[in-house]
């Protein structure tokens, strides 16, 4: 497979999972600024998602589904992480944890694969961009 549409399906990948654990942390969330924050960070990564996706299929490629372990396997942290603690310095936390993760994936993808096609690595390298921003909006939360 050629390295354009690994790099995309990695960003496609990253995208989705920001999405879906963003959306599970807003059902932990009440009214105020960190839910305003997180309903960003949500546009964010579905901006990326759609993007990528659009991309990888002009590649000639396919988004490879989450599986449902792999879904299963983030609810389940997230259910247990924001069990006793749902304030917001602690949701904050879990989104650093997340887009630093993020950011470290998208930095191996670009190593990896910098045989990829320019577009392809421009999209990473602004999901690399996007990621630290919500890192240092989210360190405003912390306590």
């Amino acid at each position: 497979m050629n390295e354009t549409i690994q790099l995309l399906q990695d960003v496609v990948r990253n995208a989705r999972t920001g999405q879906d654990a963003v959306e599970h942390l807003m059902q932990k969330t009440e009214a105020g600024r960190m839910r305003d924050e997180l309903i960003r960070e949500k546009e964010d990564y579905a901006v990326t998602r759609r993007e990528s996706e659009r991309a990888l299929m002009d590649a000639g490629g396919t988004a490879e589904p989450v599986g449902p372990l792999e879904k299963a396997g983030m609810w389940a942290g997230l259910e247990m992480q924001t069990m006793a603690d749902r304030s917001n310095a602690h949701i904050a936390e879990l989104v650093i944890q997340g887009a630093t993760m993020g950011v470290i994936e998208m930095t191996k993808a670009l190593n990896q694969y910098d045989g990829a096609d320019a577009g392809a690595r421009d999209l990473a390298s602004r999901f690399v961009v996007q990621q630290n921003e919500t890192i240092d909006r989210q360190k405003g939360f912390l306590g």
